[in-house]
């Protein structure tokens, strides 16, 4: 076996449909199997899964968050490397060998991923060139200045059509290698939702593997099209944030980090009033609210 495409579904059992269709229809040059790991999803949703014989369902009967689950998925993996895949995702070629292939080909490289498109095939975020740091963040305050002068416009998209070696690739597809995610024990599950595939790719990084982006493979994430920020999620990405800062920095860089991103944060909540624009004042006085509670409670 190949590859083992780990899927965590919740409550998304339609999209999750579309992706394997992809899979199946695209994937030509390699052995694979899919397994979906269920966070926990409602009766309804879990009935055509289990009809699915494309695919080999675990069942966790809980939200175990995204890292853990994936954990789930790769323990019972047969494949040689491991395709971690969203669910809402649609394979436009032959992703997974291409991916597979880039992997087998170069050893030094232990995590790739390809370049990402939305359903009008439009570039999006497939990688960073920046760890999460105080930079990275100075940067998004400053409207990504560093990025564009820096890395113009192969900053999040790989426009060049080589491989490319980058920071970070995007957890909605990540291809890898069996004994990088084996040395580094998967996913760290003190992380629920958000930054584990930027503490996963640090750590890979640390084993000494390169993080590449493979722009050959191509694939659409569906993420975003009515996306509504709730605090729900705004509470789970800075969440996951604070973990990621607290393991990869010492208390005074984040003392100096957290300073910078309540400054502005409020500083755009005023802007934005000014300007009279209410939905991104109250969003930005949302962010400032959270971000504050998790800077005065770090462990809630």
């Amino acid at each position: 076996m190949n590859v083992s495409i780990i899927i965590v579904n919740y409550n998304t059992t339609e999209l999750l449909q579309q992706c394997v269709n992809s899979i199946v229809t695209m994937t030509q040059g390699v052995s694979y199997e899919i397994i979906v790991v269920d966070n926990g999803s409602r009766e309804d949703q879990l009935v055509p899964l289990r009809q699915d014989k494309r695919i080999r369902l675990l069942e966790a009967g809980e939200n175990l968050g995204f890292g853990r689950a994936n954990n789930a998925g790769a323990a019972q993996a047969r494949g040689e490397h491991l395709f971690l895949l969203n669910p809402d995702t649609i394979l436009l070629n032959d992703a997974v060998t291409i991916l597979y292939r880039y992997l087998v080909d170069n050893p030094k490289t232990g995590l790739c991923g390809g370049n990402i498109f939305d359903n009008e095939h439009h570039p999006i975020h497939s990688h960073d060139m920046l760890r999460p740091s105080f930079l990275s963040e100075m940067d998004t305050a400053l409207g990504h200045i560093y990025y564009k002068l820096v890395y113009g416009k192969n900053s999040w998209f790989n426009h060049s059509g080589k491989p490319m070696k980058v920071a970070l690739i995007t957890g909605a597809d990540m291809m890898v290698k069996r004994d990088a995610w084996e040395k580094v024990s998967g996913f760290d599950p003190s992380f629920f939702m958000y930054y584990e595939d930027s503490d996963l790719c640090v750590c890979i990084e640390q084993e000494g593997y390169h993080i590449v982006n493979v722009p050959q493979a191509e694939i659409i994430h569906l993420e975003g099209k009515s996306f509504q920020e709730s605090r729900e999620r705004c509470e789970r990405y800075f969440g996951g944030r604070f973990v990621y800062f607290h393991k990869h920095h010492s208390p005074l860089y984040n003392a100096a980090t957290n300073m910078l991103n309540v400054a502005s944060l409020k500083t755009a909540s005023i802007i934005h009033g000014i300007l009279g624009n209410k939905e991104k004042k109250e969003k930005y006085q949302q962010r400032l609210s959270v971000y504050r509670q998790y800077v005065n409670h770090p462990s809630s």
